[in-house]
């Protein structure tokens, strides 16, 4: 079974009274967490069908059908054989990479993404709760034989119009403990940021 690292940190209601207003620098964590290497399966299994094939075919050429070619073109399909692998692997740790370090925090005022695998590379995006417009619930498709689903956010944001929480395990939980929070916020923000 695949993990998933995601940490539900808060239950509605349970340090904070629903009838309290927001406070604008409340940063308490209630959800964080990062998608399941499952969503990289398909590039694994292409990945891994190329390897064999790479390896099959120099397996196959140094068997003997290269003796009749010359040395050239000998050293030509060894480099690209060679290469292929070299580039599936780079491509799997890729992948691999992003998805590990690929991190959603959920405050009781913000939305953070964190993608990025250096800090050179790291994007961090902030939306705040009250910009949240809808929430919806893609099919899981494969990830859901392994209770994994996604959970999609549309947004007021011009950085986040989608935020996408790939490859949770509680979609449902997650949306039961945001809906309180995003409908609070909503309400006690509407006086001053009125549509």
């Amino acid at each position: 079974m695949a993990e998933s690292h995601s940490q539900v940190i808060g239950e509605p209601g349970s340090t904070k009274r629903v009838d309290e207003p927001v406070r604008y620098d409340d940063e308490e964590v209630i959800w964080q967490g990062s998608p399941s290497q499952l969503v990289n399966l398909g590039t694994y299994i292409f990945w891994g069908i190329i390897t064999f094939a790479a390896a099959f075919g120099l397996l196959l050429w140094n068997s003997g059908i290269g003796r009749s070619y010359g040395e050239a073109l000998d050293q030509m399909i060894e480099y690209a054989i060679a290469g292929t692998l070299v580039f599936a692997i780079l491509s799997c740790l890729m992948a691999y990479l992003s998805t590990r370090y690929e991190r959603t925090v959920i405050t009781r005022n913000k939305i953070k993404e964190a993608k990025g695998i250096t800090s050179i590379f790291r994007r961090e995006l902030f939306c705040e709760i009250s910009d949240i417009t809808d929430f919806k619930s893609p099919p899981a498709g494969l990830l859901g034989i392994f209770g994994l689903s996604t959970l999609v956010i549309e947004t007021h944001d011009d950085d986040q119009p989608i935020i996408s929480i790939r490859a949770i395990p509680d979609r449902d939980a997650l949306i039961k403990l945001l809906l309180p929070v995003w409908r609070k916020a909503k309400m006690d923000r509407k006086g001053y940021f009125a549509e």
